[in-house]
């Protein structure tokens, strides 16, 4: 069947048009990013991504406005505010996952502490307090990494980092028996301070990967 010159002059400016609804689409969506929040520089935190006390909300927003800012805050134990203030159920646990690693700042009585490199955590309240939160470091997955980012650790956390000396011997002990598909250690918790700190490993004997989280609990 023969094509009439009309329909080839729209066959002609089909593509073009569709161009142009891209190219238009395109710019719509950039000009939208542009004008969002996640595109400013040093973006203010709003009430439902910042408690009252400066803390990061254990929420959703809080945790974008975590990625985007760098830096995760809260404080435990005694003047630490409720669950209810800040996005956690009564009796539950909120977990996240950071798109790039974040420091942590961690604020209890009159003591601040600081991990970097931090991937992940998660949250846990009880009794309508905030009774755990366990941190994910972005360290070496592997047994020597992980000895050595908790030794570092040590003098800051109140941990007698001779416990870890004898691990590695268990580990190999443990590798020798064949029991088992995990070995797990742990050092600390710290005694006498405002917060209670536990340093955790746990190895994968089918992978080799050693990863470490590190729980801050309020103190007694």
């Amino acid at each position: 069947m023969p094509v009439s010159s009309r329909t080839r002059t729209l066959l002609t400016w089909l593509p073009a048009t569709v161009l142009v609804l891209i190219i238009a689409g395109v710019v719509v969506a950039s000009l939208a990013i542009q004008g969002s929040w996640w595109a400013q520089d040093r973006p203010a935190a709003s009430d439902d991504q910042r408690a009252s006390d400066g803390s990061s909300m254990l929420t959703d927003t809080g945790f974008d406005y975590v990625n985007v800012s760098g830096t995760f805050k809260v404080r435990i134990g005694e003047g630490a505010l409720s669950a209810a203030e800040l996005g956690l159920p009564e009796n539950g646990e909120k977990s996240a996952e950071f798109r790039r690693p974040v420091r942590a700042v961690v604020a209890a009585g009159e003591e601040l502490y600081v991990l970097d490199d931090i991937a992940g955590l998660t949250a846990t309240s009880v009794d309508g307090e905030l009774a755990s939160v366990t941190f994910v470091p972005d360290v070496t997955s592997n047994w020597t990494g992980a000895l050595d980012y908790l030794r570092a650790l040590a003098p800051d956390l109140g941990w007698d980092a001779a416990q870890l000396d004898p691990l590695t011997e268990q580990l190999g002990e443990f590798n020798r028996t064949g029991e088992g598909d995990t070995f797990t250690a742990q050092i600390g918790p710290s005694q006498g301070g405002p917060a209670e700190i536990t340093g955790n490993i746990l190895f994968d004997r089918a992978s080799g990967a050693t990863p470490v989280t590190v729980t801050f609990e309020p103190g007694d």
